[in-house]
């Protein structure tokens, strides 16, 4: 089977535009002291991903992950406002993703996604950096209900991206409900319109929804 692999190709394009204008940068913020180390390697990650350059910052994500998990750090109890624990694991997944299904050259010139050669172990560990990521969000917002604008903006890309591994893992039920709570979540998630409506499946009602919901936030 052959699938037009376009919405992967918009996810792996905004997540550049996204970093480029990304408000997690050390230059964006004062962060507590035990996360600084972390932060800064995070920033070293994400500068790396927008000269594309996904090995090198995968290292360096990698790096930050396990020094926000540090038991003296704690980046990834979401018990504060630092939020960017689920950053990190986020763009783990989208570098893993992008590799599974593009091989680590990322062949994009490429017109379509031939499932036979899906790199599944690399589908595996982006679906699991996405589901942590995910798992995270939720965790912090409990913290942090009076942000709700950061929280289902964060969460709803997060979706936006796990939906497409589940799609190309041929869990098909599991990519609509992800790409239809994406939505819901934050309707101006143009990634996860476009994916609900590649899968034939009209967005309308649940952009409809999302924003009656960000209504009562």
């Amino acid at each position: 089977m052959n699938l037009k692999p376009i919405f992967v190709l918009v996810i792996i394009i905004s997540l550049i535009m996204y970093l480029s204008q990304c408000k997690y940068g050390a230059e964006h913020q004062n962060v507590e002291e035990k996360y600084k180390n972390a932060h800064l390697t995070a920033v070293s990650a994400q500068n790396l991903l927008k000269e594309k350059k996904p090995a090198e910052a995968l290292k360096y994500y990698e790096m930050a992950r396990a020094e926000m998990e540090h038991p003296n750090v704690g980046a990834d109890k979401g018990e504060d406002i630092y939020i960017n624990y689920g950053f990190v694991l986020n763009d783990i997944g989208v570098i893993h993703l992008s590799w599974a299904l593009y091989g680590k050259d990322l062949e994009t010139e490429r017109s379509h996604i031939n499932m036979a050669t899906i790199d599944h172990t690399e589908l595996a560990l982006a679906t699991e950096a996405l589901e942590i990521s995910a798992e995270f969000y939720t965790r912090w917002f409990k913290h942090n209900p009076s942000d709700y604008e950061r929280y289902s903006k964060a969460i709803s890309e997060c979706y936006a991206n796990l939906g497409v591994a589940f799609k190309y893992a041929e869990q098909l039920d599991k990519a609509e409900d992800t790409f239809r709570l994406s939505l819901l979540l934050n309707p101006d998630n143009g990634n996860a319109e476009r994916s609900l409506t590649m899968l034939e499946i009209n967005p309308l009602p649940y952009i409809e929804a999302g924003k009656k919901e960000r209504e009562l936030h």
